[in-house]
Order: structure tokens, then C-alpha cells, then sequence
């Protein structure tokens, strides 16, 4: 494992280092957004093991997200995660295919927190996909995904809804050429690009049920999309 984090550490400067230097992206995270972000997700959802992949894979690397109006001023951050795990441990294959898209809205630069935070994952990775979302997810299970959506309180406490119903349809994707970094028979890609589709769900509050929620986004013309591809010795 601590050869594996390292990489991750090494694959992400990499990946950082590949930006246009040359001019500011509109669509580039703040860092400190970034944090309140991943401390709302990191709080929420610290028990569930699909998270936990994409945690270690995948948000390490994510540094931008687009912007969608969804009226009275307010915005919607809004990112596509792909994750293509190939590689073996132990001579043991470990294959795994995730998509996701991870949205959140409110940030507040005062309280370092972010009101809203919506986090849908499914199976597969080529289009067109279709996932209905259930209480519960495995990502061996294909056409089967899950969502939350997790409110961020200004003293950083949360509230978190599970999926009940609901679905995430991966329309289409594409990436541009990727940057990678290898060591110790290990090796990470990582690619930007565009991701297309639309996800709808109905949360009930976790543990007691006692509201629902419900969140939704179309994102047709396409949003920032990342892709981690990871091969080799585990």
C-alpha cells in the first residue's frame, strides 16, 4: 500500500504539471473549495467502500469541473470520474470499471463549507450506460449503481440521503491523450476530457428515513470528464 500511495503521489504531480501554463481555466477548483469538497464527501460517506476506491484513484487527480446555471444566480459544479482498473495481485486478475459524477453547489469562502454535495456511481465505462440506483452498489454487479446527497452545515456537520430510486446514464465520452507514470510494475494514466449524460434520484436521510431528497442533473452538451486507468502489479 505504501508503494502504491507513493505513485499516486508521484502520478498526481505529473498530472498537475501537464496544465496549460499559459492561461487560467474557467473551470480550474479552487483549492480550498476543493477541500470542503472532499471533507464533506471524506465525512459522509467514510464507511462505504465503493467511495473509498474512487477516493485513493481517482479524486486525488481532480482539478476542475465545469459550471452549469441552474437559476437565481446559482451554479452547479459538476465533473465526470471514470476509474479502469486491469491489473492483478497476486497473480489474482482485479479488474473494476466505475463511472461517476460528482457535483456540488454553495460554496462559502467564510465558512470553508459546501452546502450541497451530490455523488453518483455506477458500473461500466464505455457509453451508453445505464444504472439504476439502489440502496446498495457492488461494482461487480453491472447496470446497478448508488447516490448520495449530502448536506454540509457552516460548522461542517452533515446530513447524508441514500439513493433509493433514481438512475446515472453515461450518454457518451471522450478523452484526449493521457499522461502516465509507472514504478514498481505499476502504472497510472490519467486523461481529461468531456462526459455526457444525466443522473435523477430519491434519497431518504441516513440512518432513520425520517426525509427524502431529491437531486438531478442533464448534462447533454457534455461536463469536464476524468478517466484513471490503472494496469500492472497491485
Amino acid at each position: 500500500m505504501k508503494r502504491l500511495t507513493c505513485l499516486l503521489a508521484t502520478a498526481a504531480v505529473a498530472f498537475a504539471c501537464s496544465k496549460d501554463s499559459t492561461s487560467v481555466d474557467p473551470d480550474a477548483i479552487d483549492g480550498r473549495e476543493l477541500a470542503a469538497v472532499r471533507s464533506a464527501l471524506d465525512s459522509a460517506l467514510k464507511n462505504d467502500s465503493s467511495y473509498q476506491i474512487l477516493r485513493v484513484f481517482v479524486f486525488a487527480y481532480v482539478d476542475r469541473a465545469s459550471r452549469i446555471p441552474t437559476g437565481a444566480g446559482d451554479t452547479l459544479r459538476l465533473v465526470g470520474v471514470q476509474l479502469d482498473v486491469n491489473a492483478t495481485k497476486a497473480d489474482t486478475p482485479v479488474v473494476a470499471q466505475l463511472s461517476a459524477v460528482l457535483g456540488w453547489r454553495r460554496y462559502s469562502a467564510t465558512t470553508h463549507t459546501v452546502d450541497s454535495v451530490m455523488f453518483v456511481a455506477g458500473t461500466g465505462l464505455t457509453p451508453p450506460l445505464s444504472d439504476t440506483l439502489r440502496q446498495r452498489f457492488s461494482p461487480d454487479t453491472a447496470g446497478i449503481g448508488s447516490g448520495f446527497v449530502i448536506h454540509q452545515a457552516p460548522d461542517s456537520s452533515v446530513h447524508v440521503w441514500l439513493a433509493r430510486t433514481g438512475a446515472l446514464h453515461i450518454g457518451g465520452n471522450s478523452y484526449g491523450s493521457g499522461t502516465s507514470t509507472s514504478g514498481s510494475g505499476l502504472t497510472i494514466t490519467t486523461s481529461r476530457g468531456t462526459v455526457s449524460g444525466d443522473y435523477h434520484l430519491m434519497g431518504k436521510l441516513v440512518p432513520d428515513s425520517s426525509t427524502t431528497v431529491s437531486a438531478a442533473a442533464a448534462f447533454g452538451s457534455g461536463i469536464r470528464g476524468l478517466l484513471i486507468r490503472i494496469t500492472g502489479k497491485l
